[in-house]
């Protein structure tokens, strides 16, 4: 009886740890992208195609939003939530249109 009892622990154990294991969202690694677009009033870079990426608020982010109304390019890290996109400014420069 006691063998029995060891075993559907084991089972038990491997059941959670697998159902564990699957139910953990896969965090998916930013990646690094150039585009170019417009900053508008929203605190976004809209692109010629309409994409629109959020800027992270971080120091090279507020930079280039004083370029508000401007076409930029910009550099950086884009991370995709709940498909908004927010990309993280690396380096940027002022475009002409």
């Amino acid at each position: 009886m006691k063998k029995f009892f060891s075993k559907i622990s084991i089972v038990f154990v491997v059941v959670f740890v697998f159902s564990v294991f699957l139910s953990t969202p896969v965090i998916a690694e930013p990646k690094t992208v150039t585009i170019v677009g417009e900053i508008n009033d929203q605190y976004q870079i809209v692109t010629k195609d309409g994409t629109i990426y959020e800027i992270a608020d971080t120091e090279m982010g507020d930079e280039v939003l004083k370029l508000m109304g401007e076409v930029v390019e910009v550099t950086g890290d884009v991370e995709e939530e709940d498909g908004v996109k927010v990309i993280d400014v690396k380096s940027f420069k002022p475009k002409a249109e």
